[in-house]
């Protein structure tokens, strides 16, 4: 009889608590996968069910598939339901660091009234050691000290361990924070994100490291990403990178041609269907009207690429992305709804 009873316990706690979690975090994974509608369906889901948080999700997903009148009134419901991130996002312009917000032409039910609330819900978050709430404490902070340049980065840096230690990883993300005075301290803990798993700090610290003109200390840092499949990397490797290492004379004329920037563009793709591989980002066109023949030229050297050699480079770079995912690094403060417009990564 006791392990009958165990065992009704065992099936009652596996098939509520845990699978509401499971499903919230499926729902987060399809998000940084680009997947927003299959993401939209699990979060409605939840919402239905009183989760403010999937509430929150669920307004995001609606605002990226063009539902943009439905999002503004799931963000009251999650508001409403408690969540710091959904008030602040209705507090528009009023929240002390927003300048521009949705709310003024898609018609959210914005009001000042939740500004007070959502620095509350904060707090709160905050004392509970969430480090995503002590940067958006940060962040929104209006008190005088912040607008000293030399005591700010004295003060931010001594912040650093806390906001590290609790994953308030946009605080290192974000260079409003950071100075010459304090970059230093940035860079290391950019390193240690990136060792921890969350590869856009690998991805700052080779933007830093590039501004500095350390470019081998940068590429080593993409190079991290690219052998961890991560899709950034992919991305930056093709826009930003090779291009620099073309620059800096490093590697052969194979390893700068367009042929890769457009294989590394085409990894991303593979990975997040919303990037674009643009042919004429990369090669040259020639129409040749008599023979009703176009031709593609190679950017970078000049070389002829035949039509073959393109849609082969297709089936190698869907190859390299077997097995990976796209993570996109959407988090509450990562997204347009927290600055109240403007992307944060």
């Amino acid at each position: 009889m006791k392990l009958i009873k165990l065992y009704i316990l065992f099936v009652i706690i596996f098939t509520t608590l845990p699978s509401h979690a499971v499903n919230l975090r499926e729902g987060l994974s399809l998000l940084n996968e680009g997947k927003y509608k299959a993401a939209n369906e699990i979060f409605r889901a939840l919402s239905d069910k009183g989760n403010a948080k999937a509430s929150y999700w669920l307004a995001y997903t609606q605002f990226k598939t063009l539902g943009t009148l439905g999002a503004g009134s799931s963000l009251l419901k999650a508001a409403e339901g408690g969540n710091p991130w959904a008030m602040a996002t209705l507090a528009g312009t009023h929240m002390p660091k927003v300048d521009r917000s949705f709310c003024g032409y898609l018609g959210w039910p914005c009001d000042e009234q939740w500004v007070d609330k959502a620095i509350e819900g904060w707090e709160k978050l905050a004392e509970e050691g969430d480090g995503k709430a002590m940067y958006a404490l940060l962040y929104h902070d209006p008190t005088w000290w912040q607008y000293i340049p030399f005591y700010r980065d004295y003060r931010y840096e001594k912040l650093a361990s806390k906001l590290y230690k609790n994953k308030g990883y946009t605080f290192f993300f974000d260079d409003r924070f950071w100075s010459d005075i304090n970059e230093d301290t940035r860079l290391k803990y950019l390193e240690k994100i990136a060792r921890d798993g969350n590869l856009y700090g690998a991805y700052q610290a080779a933007f830093i490291y590039k501004r500095r003109g350390r470019v081998r200390e940068a590429l080593k840092w993409i190079e991290y990403g690219i052998e961890r499949g991560d899709y950034y990397a992919f991305v930056f490797k093709s826009v930003l990178f090779l291009p620099l290492i073309r620059d800096s004379g490093i590697g052969g004329k194979d390893s700068v041609s367009s042929k890769l920037s457009f294989f590394y563009c085409m990894v991303a793709n593979s990975m997040n269907s919303h990037y674009d591989c643009d042919l004429i980002t990369y090669f040259d066109e020639e129409y040749n009207e008599e023979r009703d023949e176009l031709k593609y030229f190679d950017k970078y050297s000049g070389e002829l690429v035949k039509q073959e050699e393109i849609e082969n480079i297709k089936v190698k770079a869907r190859e390299k992305a077997k097995g990976y995912k796209a993570n996109l690094y959407l988090d509450e403060t990562t997204v347009e709804f927290f600055k109240g417009f403007r992307k944060n990564i």
